[in-house]
């Protein structure tokens, strides 16, 4: 099992062997023989601007994000092995400290250039309440007398000798060193120096840009700058912005909630932001202080008499009202079943959570004796959340981005370079009439050439048709966007309430009408309804996408015929059929890769909508109202505030029509020039394949010549072995192995805790006929096939993050044939993605294997999935009996843990993950299972020994 560490190690080592090779390749660009530098120069810019593309991230950034006294300063300090955070009880992370790997423990502070501070004091003279202006009315309240909570005068700073000792030009820093003894008495004399620039109770902090800490903690060696930032209920908001545009930029966000205590407002809109920009797949939930909510449980159950409920089960409660109220965070939105609220869930589903106690931890590393422990060997759970930490680090970050492209783009450049290479060679072994091949190759272009106009033909009434339906859908969804538009209103209500409720006083100095965080919290209301809006765009898509692979599979097997028909083959190697196979697979990829990123673009833009001049019109609304003297003043304003308003719900419905109209738009567009441009890029790939063709027919009429074909064998050998370890390099990056999952740590998972309690006695789906079952048949048979199916026919090893896994290349036909009864057996077949996936999957076995009857055994869904569930599995029951006449039955069982697929003629598939093997779906692959990403997992495909395929295997 590798590190993060070693994986970044493993990326630059394979990066400078490219890099090498690429020079090596470069060098023989110049090589006339059989057109071999050619290829040579073609391989080495595609590795260039792989290297260039994907260039190694520096670091991993982690956020950790949190209420106030959420024990934020106590868990950073258990990560780091070390008391470096002041831990005291008022606020003290007000500035954003990053944490990052050196060899001793320093502090570098840096303040803002003077050039910034000036322009942050000219926006707060002309706009005290903009939130960039906040620091500096934060800043000017520390020069007034006030008074500490005891009544006492409190601390005057003199704030001009501040300035002028820090705010200079071009920006100043000062270091804080943690003396060399690194005692305790150290430590805090470290912290103390350092309070006095990330304390909210001092100014220093609203002159701080930055502040970085070095230390030699372990997980910071692993390449980690951990973040710590202000709370996200800070009562000031320019701290709660430096936060938010934090974790816009971060591989990993640690979301700390307080055991115990229900999610605030602030919380839930933090989580749904996270939703909204794509981000929360990097979200492990941190519940902190266990120690304290379990003591008081203790007390309690002693004060009654009661006898107290273990740790782990307390924490099992805990883990099932997380996950209830991250559920609910998303619930509160809307209730639909809409394709895009599914998508959501199943993203909220996969968030892991994770159990900590600072306390328990650091008493266990000090050798005292503690109570009670969350694991008996990480009694504060600091260590496995570690664990979860580095393994997102490995699967979800930018590092492990690079790790699958760089990887999966050298393999494919190299191996096709290899692949041209070794036709050459046999072009120049079998090619002996270049009058014949010539002759050939130019039918072949021809009959091709007819052929490609018919497809460029049907693939461009598909392209129009696609034109037609995004048209249709944008009229179809103006009244989607009026009701998006209701949904903004309703934000603007809050403020017209609250507005409306304010003094008079308040009105006329200005304190009114801001509407703070306005568009986020529309964007964050209104984004499901926009994905559904784009899903159905995508959807349009995907059906064009179905439709452009019938046709190129139609026209590769019109290459194929017209290929056998001139004998082609026995005069040159020309395989037109894989390159159009290959060019199927990028072009899918790369359309997936761009309809997800604007999709995501989209959603993540929503919260900037409101345009300038917009902005102009609602100040000078606002200005009428403080305008506003003499009798009556109160109900006057209110008047005015309500005019308001109404305006101002005019102006921004107005905007956030054309903002989202604007959008569907060029999402169309976008859509529509993805389709227009999957033919081309088929068509010129075979367009390199008949000029490679042409130039191994002329390498093979000049070796005749000149005797060059033991040069050009030498010279081809010679160019693989310099490649041949960079090959290995990259199949071993592909193949790292990252931290086993506990899926008990999902908050999906942890919905399921519930059944545990079930009972033991199977109950079947009243949807399914009791006549159509044997059930002591059907046990007996199955668990014969499970014990004797010990002839290994086949295993498939799905890598993180890679696609290209449909079910219909996992199941393969020639292993599904023949069977008459099927017996599926997975636990987990509640949620939407789960469903979706076994429809999908029996869909698929119903036409490759046209059985009798398929059985599923599955576990107790909870409670809220059950009517779903059974919903689901009567309507995929009727629809196998009307389209393939397969009777569908399931039963439920508590305590299964084996996942497998058993068929009656003696094939067994052993199912890792069972059928979850996708990650969340988006862009196309929400719509197409080959471009989903998948979980890493084995499949292991097993046989009865006297199989025809085991039999004719073993011969």
């Amino acid at each position: 099992m590798k590190t993060p560490k070693q994986v970044r190690n493993d990326i630059r080592t394979l990066a400078q062997h490219l890099g090498q090779v690429r020079e090596a390749l470069l060098k023989r660009s110049d090589v006339a023989i059989a057109q071999i530098g050619k290829e040579c120069k073609r391989t080495a810019d595609v590795l260039g601007e792989l290297l260039r593309a994907h260039e190694l991230p520096d670091d991993y950034k982690v956020a950790v994000v949190g209420r106030f006294k959420t024990g934020k300063s106590s868990f950073v300090n258990e990560l780091l092995g070390a008391h470096l955070a002041s831990e005291d009880t008022n606020p003290e992370t007000a500035a954003i400290t990053t944490f990052r790997h050196g060899s001793q423990v320093k502090a570098v502070v840096r303040f803002v250039a003077q050039e910034e501070w000036l322009k942050l004091q000219r926006l707060f003279s002309e706009d005290a309440k903009h939130i960039d202006a906040h620091r500096v009315k934060i800043w000017s309240t520390f020069g007034k007398p006030k008074k500490t909570k005891e009544g006492e005068p409190d601390e005057v700073f003199d704030l001009p000798a501040l300035e002028r000792q820090v705010i200079r030009p071009g920006g100043y820093s000062i270091e804080i060193e943690l003396a060399a003894d690194g005692t305790k008495k150290a430590e805090a004399e470290f912290r103390k120096k350092l309070k006095e620039f990330t304390s909210g109770s001092r100014p220093h902090h609203c002159l701080v840009e930055s502040i970085e800490i070095t230390s030699p903690a372990t997980i910071l060696e692993e390449g980690v700058l951990l973040i710590d930032t202000p709370g996200l209920d800070d009562t000031e908001r320019f701290r709660v912005s430096l936060t938010e545009k934090t974790v816009d930029d971060v591989d990993a966000i640690l979301f700390l909630t307080k055991s115990g205590v229900a999610y605030s407002q602030s919380e839930k809109d933090f989580l749904l932001s996270l939703l909204r920009k794509g981000t929360v797949k990097q979200l492990i939930v941190v519940i902190t202080q266990v120690d304290q909510t379990y003591d008081q449980h203790v007390r309690s159950a002693e004060d009654n008499d009661d006898e107290p409920e273990s740790l782990e089960r307390r924490i099992e409660r805990e883990r099932i009202r997380i996950a209830a109220e991250i559920a609910a965070t998303l619930n509160d939105l809307s209730q639909e079943d809409s394709p895009a609220m599914r998508r959501y869930r199943e993203q909220l589903g996969n968030v892991e959570i994770a159990f900590t106690s600072a306390v328990l931890h650091r008493d266990w590393k000090a050798k005292k004796p503690v109570p009670y422990a969350i694991d008996p060997d990480d009694p504060g759970g600091v260590i496995r959340l570690k664990t979860q930490l580095l393994r997102l680090l490995s699967t979800e970050s930018r590092l492990a981005l690079t790790a699958q492209n760089i990887s999966v783009g050298a393999r494919t450049s190299l191996l096709d370079l290899q692949s041209v290479l070794q036709t050459k060679l046999i072009a120049i072994r079998d090619i002996k009439d270049k009058e014949v091949a010539e002759q050939k190759l130019h039918s072949f272009r021809d009959e091709f050439g007819k052929a490609s106009e018919r497809f460029e033909g049907a693939v461009k009434q598909q392209v129009t048709s696609l034109g037609d339906i995004l048209q249709l859908k944008r009229s179809q969804h103006e009244m989607l966007i009026e009701n998006i538009s209701l949904l903004a209103e309703q934000q603007l209500n809050h403020f017209e309430t609250d507005d409306i409720g304010r003094h008079w006083r308040t009105r006329r100095s200005g304190y009114w009408g801001y509407m703070h965080d306005f568009q986020t919290r529309v964007a964050n209301r209104i984004f499901p309804k926009v994905q559904q809006m784009l899903s159905e765009y995508t959807e349009a898509f995907s059906e064009f996408a179905t439709s452009f692979e019938v046709y190129l599979t139609s026209l590769s097997r019109d290459g194929a015929q017209i290929s056998e028909s001139l004998e082609l083959g026995a005069t040159l190697p020309f395989d037109v059929t894989t390159k159009l196979k290959e060019s199927l697979e990028r072009t899918l990829r790369g359309a997936q890769e761009q309809i997800a990123a604007e999709e995501l673009r989209v959603t993540t833009l929503l919260n900037d909508f409101v345009s300038e001049e917009v902005s102009e019109r609602i100040s000078e609304r606002r200005a009428k109202v403080s305008a506003v003297w003499g009798a009556g003043t109160t109900c006057n304003q209110s008047g005015e505030v309500r005019e308001f308003y109404r305006e101002v719900k005019s102006l921004l419905g107005d905007a956030l029509v054309a903002h989202l109209k604007k959008r569907g738009q060029q999402f169309g567009k976008l859509l529509v020039r993805a389709a227009e441009g999957a033919p081309r890029v088929a068509l010129n790939e075979v367009q390199i394949l008949f000029e490679q063709a042409t130039d191994n027919i002329r390498a093979a009429a000049a070796a005749l010549v000149a005797g060059q074909k033991e040069t050009a064998s030498s010279l081809i050998a010679s160019i693989e072995q310099d490649y041949q370890g960079v090959l290995q390099l990259a199949e071993d990056l592909a193949q790292v192995d990252t931290f086993p999952v506990d899926e008990s740590t999902k908050r999906g998972g942890a919905l399921l805790v519930e059944t545990a309690e079930a009972t033991d006695k199977s109950s079947r789906s009243p949807a399914v006929s009791e006549e159509a079952v044997q059930s002591d048949d059907a046990e007996n048979w199955t668990s014969r096939i499970q014990r004797d199916a010990t002839h290994t026919l086949h295993r498939i090893r799905l890598r993180d993050g890679t696609s290209g896994w449909s079910f219909e290349r996992l199941f393969e036909q020639r292993y599904l044939a023949g069977a008459v009864r099927l017996c599926l057996i997975d636990p987990y077949l509640a949620a939407h993605h789960q469903i979706r996936n076994l429809k999908e999957f029996l869909v698929h076995i119903a036409e490759m294997a046209r059985p009798k009857a398929i059985e599923i055994v599955t576990g107790f869904a909870p409670s809220e999935l059950v009517g779903h569930q059974e919903r689901a599995i009567d309507e995929i029951c009727k629809e196998l009996f009307r389209d393939f006449g397969v009777i569908l039955t399931m039963r439920r069982e508590s305590a299964l843990h084996d996942r497998s697929l058993v068929m009656d003629h003696g094939v067994l598939f052993k199912l890792g993950r069972g059928l979850d093997i996708y990650k969340p779906a988006t862009g196309l692959a929400a719509h197409r299972p080959a471009s989903r990403k998948v979980r890493e997992t084995e499949i292991d495909v097993f046989a009865l020994p006297s199989h025809s395929l085991a039999v004719v295997r073993n011969e």
